[in-house]
């Protein structure tokens, strides 16, 4: 007997990723190291992060080295809304991304993010971050392997983690997918996703600056800006 199989994912949640040009990278880090250390306007206010050996600055999106940067991130997000909707098979939904916020962190040893999510004024928001400078012996890890988390091996030190879910030891076993995911920070790496997922930072150890470029969209339904 021939059967006619069928298999279908409920996606728990969309990422996106890509490679920024490193002139953007450039133009990022030109703007921040003439504010790091600076007296620069701190958005550690508006923050979670536990960076006590580092700062939290607010970045002008509209400034003309961020500029493109916006632009990208932007034009990200249109891309993401469609492939979203595709995903679930609905029509595009219309929105025009609108900068909520744009901070920078930067991070030094021990230095580190606890489990939380973003806000916006809007109720679909999408979030980002980004890498400017990675210390070197973060640069050199392997990706994460969950099979190396033991003997305080250290492979997670300074990435970042997403939580969409339960996830247990045992989920393998009991055909679950896995509702966490690992990210090794890299020069560059953007990743875009929605407000609402959880995520955290590892701290790490030894010398060297996690920089780290982040912030939200609101996303408006088209007509009503």
């Amino acid at each position: 007997m021939e059967l006619t199989l069928k298999f279908s994912a409920a996606p728990a949640v969309l990422f996106l990723e890509t490679q920024i040009p490193i002139r953007a990278v450039k133009d990022l880090n030109q703007y921040l190291d003439a504010r790091h250390n600076k007296g620069a306007e701190s958005f550690a206010n508006k923050l979670v992060g536990q960076i006590s050996h580092g700062e939290q600055l607010k970045i002008d999106h509209k400034d003309p080295l961020i500029d493109p940067f916006t632009k990208i991130v932007a034009n990200m997000s249109q891309q993401y809304l469609s492939q979203f909707c595709n995903t679930i098979g609905v029509e595009t939904l219309k929105r025009l991304p609108h900068m909520h916020s744009l901070w920078s962190v930067h991070s030094y040893e021990r230095d580190y993010n606890p489990v939380h999510d973003h806000g916006t004024d809007t109720i679909m928001g999408l979030s980002f971050t980004t890498w400017t400078k990675i210390p070197k012996q973060i640069a050199d890890k392997d990706d994460y392997n969950s099979s190396k988390l033991v003997e305080s091996s250290g492979i997670a030190d300074g990435f970042l983690q997403f939580h969409f879910g339960q996830t247990s030891s045992r989920g393998l076993e009991e055909l679950r997918p896995p509702f966490s995911r690992m990210i090794k920070p890299e020069v560059g790496k953007l990743i875009m996703f929605p407000s609402w997922c959880q995520h955290c930072v590892y701290p790490f150890e030894g010398e060297g600056e996690r920089r780290t470029v982040a912030g939200n969209l609101n996303m408006f339904p088209e007509n009503s800006i």
